[in-house]
């Protein structure tokens, strides 16, 4: 009769375990997606935007009309026509996180003029 050996329990290893032998991760740099290094900023404003007659729309038309008035404050600001100014996808998702029929009550936005004469939305960091 021969006895099977068995091994300890601390010697097994589970696959899923990360073993000693790999090396950590590398950071990760961190850029800016939205701006462009090659155009220059020209200005900058911080503006808080009050999107409470977003809210008083009827049926479906809160989040479309919320970003028309984002459009327009920035248009406002520095003077230019709608159809140059450009919300980045935080701004959007912000915008309709909720859905289409409500949206936030105030937003705090980064707006920037570019070299070229566009006008770059942004939200502002806390």
């Amino acid at each position: 009769m021969s006895e099977a050996v068995k091994e300890p329990d601390d010697a097994k290893v589970s696959p899923t375990a990360p073993t000693s032998k790999e090396a950590p991760e590398a950071p990760k740099e961190e850029k800016a997606p939205e701006v462009e290094e090659e155009e220059k900023i020209i200005e900058e404003k911080l503006i808080n935007v009050n999107l409470r007659h977003a809210n008083l729309s009827y049926g479906r038309k809160a989040a479309p009309k919320a970003v028309r008035i984002v459009k327009k404050v920035a248009s406002k600001a520095f003077k230019t026509g709608e159809d140059e100014v450009k919300i980045s996808s935080s701004v959007n998702e912000t915008l309709w996180r909720r859905g289409k029929t409500k949206t936030e009550r105030r937003i705090s936005l980064r707006v920037l003029k570019l070299e070229s004469g566009v006008v770059r939305v942004l939200k502002a960091e806390a």
